[in-house]
């Protein structure tokens, strides 16, 4: 299965930057036309303007994905472009950082409606589209810090809303096979890309944050965890994320990890949860 050919149409959210941003790079160079979707029209303009350079046709939509309404639009915007939409690429993120204890209700609220709900929003708005023309892609940006949420600390609502949307793929990947629709989940781990910089996006209806000027020693990994393979490559660049996520998604894999030195940290939270057993 691949929708990655020429004049079919990838939705990218979260593709002014970072992952997204390399994701339509890539897709373009396979001749895709590109929806790009982000909150800010500056950063959307510039990743536009690059993709063009690819010679790729380019609809760039501003678009809140903690907004339903917005997420539908992008949708119907891209339709009415494109004609259809063949590879969705939900992968939108926010983060913030620091202990549990330093988190308010509106830190709760703002990751949980963009990492989560943004992609609960973007299933709807755009799986059933796919499944009643019987083909299509999925690519749900997760984490590693989803993914073993024990060991990073300090990556506060974010591991568990990556685990929710990891959780999500994995049980909606059944049914969409047997509507044509392909569903694959990308686990990145460190990589190169804005996320620290996500106070810059956050609307004001969910006020301010104390998690400000984010670095990575805000996030520590937790005090006897393994260690990573020896060889291990602890951060890639967007660019080297989305290619091994595009190489990969012809052949519809339910998982794409881009990190694989960091198998030991995996085994070791499943084998405590085996242990239970």
């Amino acid at each position: 299965m691949t929708v990655i050919q020429k004049g079919k149409t990838a939705v990218i959210t979260g593709g002014a930057t970072g992952i997204g941003r390399a994701l339509a790079l890539g897709l373009a160079d396979a001749g895709m036309n590109i929806v790009l979707a982000s909150t800010s029209a500056e950063r959307l303009a510039l990743a536009a303007d690059a993709v063009r350079e690819r010679g790729a046709q380019v609809l760039v939509v501003p678009c809140d994905v903690s907004d339903r309404a917005a997420v539908r639009d992008l949708a119907d915007r891209a339709v009415t472009e494109f004609g259809a939409v063949h590879l969705l690429c939900a992968n939108a993120g926010v983060t913030t950082a620091g202990p549990f204890l330093n988190h308010g209700d509106e830190d709760w609220d703002w990751i949980y409606d963009v990492v989560l709900r943004g992609v609960t929003h973007c299933i709807q708005a755009f799986y059933p589209l796919m499944a009643k023309a019987g083909e299509g892609q999925i690519l749900l940006t997760g984490s590693h810090a989803g993914l073993v949420p024990d060991w990073v600390l300090g990556h506060g609502p974010y591991t568990s809303a990556k685990s929710a949307v990891m959780a999500l793929g994995a049980a909606l990947r059944p049914e969409a096979a047997q509507h044509g629709v392909g569903v694959s989940i990308l686990i990145p781990a460190g990589t190169e890309s804005d996320i620290l910089q996500s106070a810059r996006s956050r609307p004001a209806r969910y006020g301010t944050t104390a998690n400000t000027g984010m670095s990575p020693t805000d996030m520590v990994p937790r005090e006897g965890a393994p260690m990573p393979l020896a060889d291990t490559k602890f951060f890639l660049t967007a660019e080297e994320v989305a290619d091994i996520a595009i190489r990969a998604l012809p052949d519809n894999p339910g998982f794409i990890a881009t990190h694989p030195g960091l198998r030991p940290l995996v085994e070791d939270y499943f084998g405590r949860i085996l242990a239970a057993y």
